[in-house]
């Protein structure tokens, strides 16, 4: 039976971070995620004894990656949680800053929401692969006259 903190992240689709087996807890859900093919969404304080929470958001568990539009929404729902300057998004991750401990969950709720709308994500590209070709260049000796 998984713990508590587990299952409530497990049926929410973000996990709780707040405790001291943090590392443990994140391992065990972010391989569950992978498994599951879910984001990987938690919060955690910003250091051991602050008030002020860090959510991130991972889709390397997930063969997605955010549309122009999903990153458009995420930017428009942290601008109501926090300053600018504390986000960070990219195509496949985010993290906002000094967060309220009362705004983290509801905000981690709202970023697992939106990146599993339709039409906020799409399937990520693998790079182009390299053209086959000589990858050795060849060698010519002068000849001595």
């Amino acid at each position: 039976m998984p713990p508590k903190r587990l299952r409530a992240a497990m049926e929410d689709g973000y996990l709780n971070a707040r405790c001291r087996r943090r590392d443990e807890l994140l391992r065990t859900y972010g391989r569950w995620c992978w498994r599951m093919g879910l984001p990987l969404v938690w919060f955690e304080p910003r250091s051991p004894y602050s008030r002020t929470s860090r959510v991130h958001l991972d889709l390397f568990t997930t063969p997605l990656s955010l549309s122009v539009r999903g990153r458009a929404e995420l930017i428009a729902l942290s601008a109501r949680y926090t300053a600018a300057k504390y986000a960070s998004i990219s195509s496949y991750s985010g993290v906002w800053d000094r967060l309220a401990p009362g705004d983290a969950a509801l905000f981690a709720r709202a970023i697992f929401r939106i990146v599993r709308r339709a039409g906020n994500y799409e399937i990520a590209k693998r790079p182009e692969a390299v053209p086959a070709g000589p990858k050795v260049v060849p060698f010519r000796v002068a000849r001595q006259a």
